[in-house]
Formats: C-alpha cells, structure tokens, sequence
C-alpha cells in the first residue's frame, strides 16, 4: 500500500484509505483512517500527535485515542507532499496534568490551544 520514506499526494493517500482530504485526522465509518500532520504544530511527530481545538479536531482526536488498531502517519514535506512515516498505535493520551504539559514543550504551541496530546508507538 505504502511504503516508509516515500512521498504521495493527499489524493492518493484518500484513494487507499477514503476520509476527508482536508482534515488532518481523516475518518471512515467512525474510525481514524490516517494521521497527515505538519512538523510545525506537530514537531514530535510521529511519536506525539498534538491535537488542536474544535469540535470536529477533538472528536477524531478522542477518536483515535480510543483506537486499537494501527494508523498510518504522513508528515507533510512540502504542497501536496505527504512522506509517509508507518503504522503507529496509541500507547497513551493526556489531555491536562504534567504529562500533557510535557508532551507540548518545545513544540512552540500553547497549552491552551492543544485538546488532546498522543502518544504513539
């Protein structure tokens, strides 16, 4: 399907998986198909997905917190450039306390603009 280090469009990559192509968490049938992240709001990734606010943002990011199965993740390295980086499972999300607060330092973001920090293995 896709193969780690190589790049593809958002087209191709809702071509495999379906979900939105504008949505950084694309869903299907009420699961996270794909993770496609900027390295800006998300420098950690893909161990740590930082999750703004809004309520479609925090429901797909509640989402795959909740998730089993592993998602694949695409970092965005240039337009319509997404490199794909593997399947990654959640091991943990935090959304308040020292745990959270940890996961957002040195990613130049905010705590108050971030619902939901996960971590992923």
């Amino acid at each position: 399907m896709f193969e780690i280090g190589s790049e593809y469009t958002r087209d191709e990559i809702h071509t495999q998986l379906g979900g939105s192509k504008q949505s950084y968490l694309p869903t299907v049938g009420g699961h996270v198909v794909a993770a496609c992240v900027k390295r800006d709001l998300n420098p950690h990734a893909p161990k740590v997905l930082l999750c703004g606010k809004g309520p479609i943002i925090e429901s797909s990011a509640v989402t795959l917190a909740k998730q089993a199965d592993a998602v694949p993740i695409f970092i965005k390295m240039g337009v319509n450039r997404w490199k794909y980086e593997g399947k990654f499972t959640v091991a943990s999300s935090h959304s308040s306390g020292p745990q959270f607060e940890a996961l957002i330092a040195g990613s130049n973001r905010q705590v108050s603009d971030v619902s939901l920090a996960i971590q992923l293995t």
